[in-house]
């Protein structure tokens, strides 16, 4: 018996199963969860300037005299306004990143 005429058909694919692989691999999808982890560190700075006083009115002054009258306290007072110029910031430094797999993160609910 012969055949005169092509046909077309699909090709025949070999069985794959679980335990076999095809020549050029297979396709996977693995799933891991992990803890990561960046550390940021804040310091803060303060830089004083140059303080500047200035008197405030003109002072006063009581004078007392002790009960003998031998001797007098004098008392100054005057109002003072003091400036004292801060700037104030914070510097940021970075640590390495960490990463932890499940096993050593048990809070880590996995994906």
């Amino acid at each position: 018996m012969r055949i005169n005429e092509a046909y077309e058909h699909e090709p025949i694919l070999p069985y794959q199963s679980e335990d076999s692989c095809p020549v050029n691999g297979c396709n996977k999808v693995s799933t891991q969860c992990v803890d990561v982890t960046a550390t940021v560190l804040l310091s803060p700075t303060a830089v004083m300037g140059t303080p500047t006083v200035t008197c405030q009115g003109s002072p006063t002054v009581t004078c007392t005299t002790n009960a003998d009258g031998t001797m007098c306290t004098v008392t100054l007072t005057q109002k003072v306004c003091v400036s004292i110029p801060v700037r104030y910031g914070t510097t940021v430094s970075t640590c390495d990143p960490t990463i932890s797999c499940e096993d050593k993160c048990p809070s880590c609910g996995c994906c």
